[in-house]
């Protein structure tokens, strides 16, 4: 088994992911908090209650839990900025365009959620890509893929055993709700300057819609990281028994470890070129005190005690998983409590 040592820096790639919101200085802040509303703002605050209240009291008493998912989803500052100016759009009465202009945007959100996904130059990074457009640009559907399984081929998960029938079906189910958004934004005689309860109505399906994208993707990804957690624990053993541990190193002229526990584990991410994996646990050592000649005489200690641990195993992207040649990054050993 080859097995690569070095030490890693943490970083943020994709999946996962979702990265975090950048607040404009305290003073921009103050400022945006002392500005009066125009009259047009106030006449669209003042509509929105009552377009809430009736939502909420009427058949789709849904559509404000909807609108308070979406906000915990939305991963960036330009898309929740999008998503608070639709909202701001379909509540302005006056406009005898609020839902098409609102279906519009939440379309758009779709395109640029997909779009931090799965970064254009790591989709084309994976084995499985093939150009399916005269641009080479992914398509659509490769978007998806990408943002579920990363680079991993589908042979791959064949031969573990994952239903990869039931992941294409499933990214086919996306697509079609991507589509049915498109639906939404056409301008035409039925869906121009909808009476109240056709916007309520209409908008709660757009709104649906998008979570359906959105937690569909979810729910999947995390169902194949569940399936593959099942085929690495062996490998985990074996890395953590072979591993040099800098901060025991440290309390001790020597330790000799006598067991160890993972206590949690968990695929993190999965990206063009890695599967990463999060270990938790505890090591089980044996700390030796005084030199060889004290030892021989009787004059050593050997101190029995347990630390809990936490790393990362990067696996390579192959046509095996887990794949013999993976790098571990450096154990961080809480000892604090020895020096307490």
């Amino acid at each position: 088994m080859i097995m690569k040592m070095r030490k890693f820096y943490s970083h943020r790639i994709l999946i996962s992911t979702f990265a975090g919101h950048t607040m404009p200085p305290h003073d921009q802040n103050l400022q945006k908090s002392f500005q009066v509303p125009t009259h047009r703002e106030r006449e669209i605050l003042k509509n929105a209650p009552r377009f809430i209240h009736k939502t909420v009291s009427g058949n789709m008493s849904n559509h404000m839990n909807n609108i308070d998912k979406i906000r915990t989803i939305l991963s960036t500052q330009f898309e929740n900025d999008l998503f608070e100016a639709s909202l701001k759009s379909l509540y302005d009465t006056s406009n005898k365009l609020r839902y098409n202009n609102f279906a519009f945007s939440i379309r758009e959100l779709s395109r640029h959620f997909l779009k931090s996904l799965s970064p254009e130059q790591s989709i084309l990074n994976c084995n499985w890509y093939k150009p399916e457009t005269q641009n080479n640009k992914p398509t659509r559907r490769q978007k998806i893929k990408y943002a579920i399984q990363g680079g991993i081929c589908d042979d791959t998960l064949r031969k573990l055993g994952f239903n990869v029938l039931n992941l294409n079906n499933t990214i086919s189910s996306i697509i079609d709700s991507i589509n049915t958004l498109s639906k939404f934004t056409h301008i035409n005689p039925e869906i121009f300057d909808l009476n109240k309860d056709d916007v309520d109505k209409n908008s709660t399906k757009v709104l649906n819609t998008f979570l359906k994208f959105v937690e569909t993707i979810e729910i999947y990804r995390e169902k194949l990281k569940s399936f593959l957690d099942g085929h690495i624990e062996d490998h985990m053993v074996y890395s953590i028994i072979s591993s040099y541990f800098e901060n025991l190193d440290s309390l001790a002229p020597h330790y000799s470890l006598k067991d160890s526990e993972v206590s949690e584990y968990n695929i993190s991410e999965i990206n063009d070129e890695e599967i990463i994996v999060t270990v938790s646990g505890n090591l089980y050592v044996i700390l030796e005190y005084g030199s060889r000649k004290d030892r021989r005489e009787g004059d050593g200690l050997d101190i029995k005690e347990s630390f809990p641990f936490e790393t990362k195993i990067r696996y390579e992207i192959s046509d095996d998983f887990p794949d013999v040649n993976y790098e571990v990054e450096d154990y961080d050993v809480d000892t604090s409590r020895w020096y307490k």
